[in-house]
């Protein structure tokens, strides 16, 4: 029994950071849900939707460096809360909204930033709370946490939807954000303080300014890694739903495929993080990245719907893999005091990519009636991920620690 107290202990902090990401993207990635409603009732179109969260993205992306800089200034423990209590006034303000305008406003000027702020913050608690021997593990349990709350938020939300229209759903998530808002603030002041094992030459600069970070070139190759691994992202998460819904799925059906997705979302994080940390986070990235490739041809035929369901788990799966490799790769290659505002750096990356996968997928959708394109686009990105992540080398990540603190 103590045993098993010492190991909850020790991987607290990892699901604390769990509660926050989960929260968080199953609260802003069910836009897709909400779209398909109020799109509807407000006579706006799938394109000019996905332009919007297009747009807020692109806004999340240019707050990401000040982002950085604040989390590495006053720490997740104050941040997260406040960020939760923001979005949940944003998407209680959504449920108000009355014509496209609104959802710019309040997407674009209140939720990109606080939504930024807490990816940031979670990851940055986690990753500098753990050594590079179990950092695959806790990012991959943390981000595991974040298919376990799509899974439950794509269906509660996509219930009351289809129940109570999708104003009240608005009512109900902001609800939910200020709850874990407060959560949160309690539980983090019940955390161990962190101890940090790494061995001499795995130990951070502590002077490094974030210029030597950039002039180094296998950041952009992380920075490209993580635009390529948001496409691959936002294609199914985003765009998933809308996909079957036009091949006459009901939104509830859509919801449950996607949110069986978010299962294999979670088994991809925890099994890709204990592979990485074990076999190389490029070997796990890479192997990820093409059974993307081949899992996405299949669904797009339109198989049967039980093997829909099993496919989207698969896809769900090999994202969780992608992610996971790119979150313990940037703990690996940057950890230490600079790493939020390099985490910040690599979150417009993230956002950039996420905005064009959102983007791209709309206006295909206008033009051509179909996704087959997006789907064509996600593929290339899934072989841009493979080639820009293994040139990033994480594997190497400890050297570059001790290049940049030396002046080398």
């Amino acid at each position: 029994m103590a045993g098993l107290r010492e190991r909850l202990s020790f991987w607290q902090t990892a699901l604390l950071g769990g509660l926050a990401l989960g929260t968080i993207f199953g609260l802003v990635e069910g836009f897709s849900l909400f779209s398909l409603a109020f799109t509807r009732d407000l006579g706006i179109t799938r394109g000019e939707a996905s332009s919007m969260y297009s747009v807020y993205l692109l806004c999340s992306a240019l707050s990401a460096p000040l982002a950085g800089r604040f989390v590495d200034r006053y720490g997740p423990g104050r941040v997260v809360p406040a960020g939760f209590v923001v979005v949940g006034m944003g998407l209680g303000m959504a449920s108000r909204a009355t014509a496209l305008w609104h959802f710019y406003l309040l997407y674009a000027l209140v939720l990109a930033t606080a939504t930024t702020v807490l990816i940031v913050a979670a990851q940055v608690m986690v990753s500098n709370s753990y050594p590079t021997a179990f950092r695959g593990r806790a990012l991959g349990l943390a981000y595991a946490c974040v298919g376990l709350g799509n899974f439950v938020l794509f269906n509660l939300l996509g219930q009351i939807i289809s129940a109570y229209g999708w104003r009240t759903a608005y009512l109900v998530a902001g609800m939910i954000a200020v709850v874990v808002a407060l959560a949160f603030l309690l539980l983090h002041r019940r955390l161990p303080t962190p101890v940090r094992t790494d061995a001499p030459d795995e130990a951070p600069a502590r002077t490094v300014g974030i210029g030597v970070v950039l002039a180094c070139p296998v950041f952009w190759f992380l920075f490209i890694a993580a635009v390529a691994a948001s496409v691959l992202d936002f294609v199914v998460f985003q765009h998933l739903a809308p996909f079957l819904v036009t091949s006459g799925y009901s939104v509830a059906s859509a919801g449950f495929v996607l949110s069986i997705a978010s299962l294999g979302y979670i088994a991809g994080q925890l099994t890709a993080g204990a592979a990485s940390d074990r076999w190389g986070r490029e070997r796990v990235g890479v192997a990820a990245g093409l059974a993307y490739i081949v899992l996405l041809v299949g669904t797009a035929h339109l198989p049967a719907q039980w093997l829909v369901a099993v496919l989207s788990a698969g896809l769900g799966l090999v994202i969780g893999g992608v992610i996971g490799a790119r979150s313990a790769g940037t703990g690996d290659m940057f950890a230490g005091p600079v790493l939020g505002r390099v985490s910040g750096l690599v979150q417009v990356g993230s956002a950039l990519g996420a905005a064009a996968g959102t983007w791209l997928g709309g206006i295909a959708f206008d033009l051509t009636g179909g996704y087959g394109l997006m789907f064509g686009i996600a593929s290339v990105a899934a072989l841009v991920w493979c080639t820009t992540f293994v040139a990033a080398a994480p594997r190497r990540g400890h050297r570059l620690n001790v290049a940049t603190a030396t002046g080398a």
